[in-house]
């Protein structure tokens, strides 16, 4: 009966934001500009990812930008990205320089490879292999 639809985001640069998602292969399918907010939906498949860009918008939260800190914190705490082969990824994000920090790849509590980067706007995004 129910089936997973979306993620929203809200995003401090829209343009960097829509060229970062680009690169995981999501690619602009609606888009919504009034004088207070640009919304944009993004796919890949058949997961939209909802973007809000207000011009007078609030910073992320410090504690929300690391991984030890944020899962503490009642609510939405990141969305992951499925990949095939994590050394893959590993490779794909360092060589488009999509995240300036150390990736480390982990063995999950569930048996499965992954490891965090973040946006450009400092939101978490797991990858984890499938």
């Amino acid at each position: 009966m129910f089936n997973f639809n979306h993620t929203a985001i809200s995003v401090k640069d829209l343009q960097n934001s829509i060229e970062f998602y680009k690169k995981f292969e999501f690619k602009i399918k609606k888009q919504y500009n009034s004088s207070d907010v640009d919304i944009i939906h993004l796919e890949n498949g058949d997961w939209v990812l909802e973007m809000f860009y207000y011009k007078d918008a609030s910073p992320l939260p410090e504690h929300a930008k690391n991984l030890g800190t944020d899962l503490k914190t009642i609510g939405t705490k990141h969305f992951g990205l499925g990949v095939e082969n994590i050394d893959d990824a590993k490779t794909f994000i360092e060589n488009q320089k999509l995240f300036d920090g150390e990736i480390k790849i982990t063995q999950g509590r569930l048996g499965k490879p992954y490891f965090f980067i973040t946006d450009p706007n400092g939101i978490l995004i797991e990858i984890i292999e499938r």
